[in-house]
């Protein structure tokens, strides 16, 4: 049966109208949160800050009632309760930064997942208990001295926990060397044993397997000359951060290595603009990279080998003999040359 006129002209509704919306609100709400998280924490910190009150002998000292949302009765704080609310909102404030600036870039460039959205809003959480072991280690003598808190500047207080907050990565390694320091063993236990179960693992069970490398594969009869560096650099993107070329009979020559790539191509712009001459990124080969200063030390020499019966102790002998070195490569033998097998990067030997 034909349908009629009106039913053919009713308009539609976009494919995927539903999601769209869904996605569109969560990103609203999130918005939301972040507006009166900042808010929120930026009046509790107001709010938290001491009055200083000075006796009839000159002495000072902080006012021990806090009054928050208009509460009919004051709260009571002792100097101490009052400075760790001062580190939680302080160190949630320092977080709500970070979260806040990653969430209006990736909302403005469109690149925004909502799997992210617990990371966004735990983010002010994680930072202020971060703040406030930071702020027991300080208080506690580790990295600071044990003053009262009447002699404390709550202006760095605050300070450090709102760096703390917005750089948590940073001080998770200061509080991870701090624990190294006092902590600190001598060789023995696991390490000290030549026998532990990860270093007896082969190779050829964790390596990269050859089929699975995103390398560069030169022709039989293809030198250095007529490989151009955007061919290389177009190998790089998202976790991939290094380049194995190949020969034609799949053996090893080069690994090139995202950062190398990069000062390789900054030296050269820069030394084109200071002669007055055009930059050009494509008119650029292997051969030139290689000749670049201290490049083929790292992407030529730094490479080690291992057998294919080599277990992971070897390996890792093989990469701290080697001056620079950063990538193992499975062979059959264990020497150059040879066709590769597999591979294993410094950062597969640490784990």
């Amino acid at each position: 049966m034909a349908k009629s006129a009106q039913t053919e002209d009713k308009p539609k509704p976009p494919r995927g109208w539903k999601i769209f919306s869904i996605r569109y609100i969560a990103v609203q709400l999130l918005g939301i949160y972040h507006l009166a998280v900042a808010l929120l924490l930026v009046y509790v910190v107001y709010a938290l800050w001491p009055e200083v009150v000075t006796a009839e002998d000159n002495t000072t000292s902080w006012l021990g009632v806090v009054n928050l949302f208009g509460q009919k009765e004051p709260i009571r704080l002792s100097d101490d309760s009052r400075l760790i609310l001062i580190v939680l909102a302080s160190g949630a404030l320092g977080s709500y930064v970070h979260s806040a600036t990653s969430f209006v870039s990736y909302v403005g460039n469109r690149r925004l997942r909502l799997s992210w959205a617990w990371w966004y809003i735990l983010r002010p959480f994680i930072g202020l208990a971060l703040a406030l072991i930071f702020y027991f280690v300080i208080r506690g003598g580790l990295l600071a001295t044990t003053a009262q808190p009447g002699q404390l500047s709550v202006y760095g207080v605050a300070a450090v926990a709102g760096l703390v907050g917005m750089f948590s990565k940073q001080a998770t390694d200061k509080l991870r060397e701090v624990f190294d320091t006092l902590f600190r063993t001598e060789a023995g236990g696991d390490e000290a044993r030549a026998d532990k179960l990860d270093d007896n693992v082969l190779v050829t069970d964790v390596m990269i397997a050859r089929h699975k490398i995103a390398g560069f594969e030169m022709a039989e009869g293809q030198n250095e000359a007529d490989v151009k560096v955007v061919d290389l650099h177009s190998k790089i993107r998202g976790i991939v951060t290094r380049i194995p070329v190949f020969a034609h009979d799949d053996s090893v020559k080069y690994v090139i290595h995202e950062s190398v790539l990069y000062k390789f191509l900054a030296d050269e712009s820069i030394e084109a603009a200071r002669s007055g001459a055009d930059f050009h990124a494509d008119s650029y080969n292997l051969a030139d990279l290689l000749n670049h200063e201290g490049v083929r030390e790292l992407i030529e020499d730094g490479l080690a080998f291992v057998a294919e019966t080599a277990s992971v102790a070897d390996a890792r002998v093989a990469m701290s003999d080697v001056q620079f070195c950063q990538d193992v490569f499975v062979t059959e033998h264990g020497v150059s040359g040879e066709a590769v097998k597999g591979w294993l990067t410094n950062a597969d030997l640490m784990r």
